[in-house]
C-alpha cells in the first residue's frame, strides 16, 4: 500500500510538471504571437504614413503653425492621402 502511493505521489509530481511545462510553452507562444501581431501592425501603418504626399507638395509650407496652405486641418495626416489639391513641387 506504502509503494502505491508513493507510486500516485510520483505520478502527480509528473502530470504537475506536464502541466506547468504546457503552461509556459502557451504563454511563451501567445507573447510570441503578439508580438509579431503588434509588428505586422506597425508595419502596415508605416506604410500608410509613407503614402502621404504633403512633404512633395507645392502647397506644404514646412511650417508647423501652418503645413499647407490649401488644406491646413488635413496636412500630414491620413486623410491627405487622395488629396485633390495636391500639385507636385517644381523643386523636387
Amino acid at each position: 500500500m506504502f509503494q502505491f502511493a508513493i507510486h500516485s505521489a510520483n505520478l502527480f509530481q509528473s502530470l504537475l510538471l506536464q502541466l506547468r511545462l504546457v503552461g509556459a510553452f502557451s504563454v511563451l507562444g501567445l507573447c510570441s504571437w503578439s508580438l509579431i501581431s503588434c509588428i505586422m501592425d506597425v508595419i502596415t501603418q508605416a506604410k500608410k504614413m509613407h503614402q502621404i504626399p504633403c512633404s512633395k507638395c507645392r502647397f506644404f509650407t514646412g511650417d508647423y503653425r501652418l503645413k499647407c496652405t490649401v488644406n491646413p486641418s488635413v496636412a500630414n495626416t491620413e486623410q491627405a492621402i487622395d488629396c485633390g489639391d495636391y500639385r507636385e513641387s517644381q523643386n523636387s
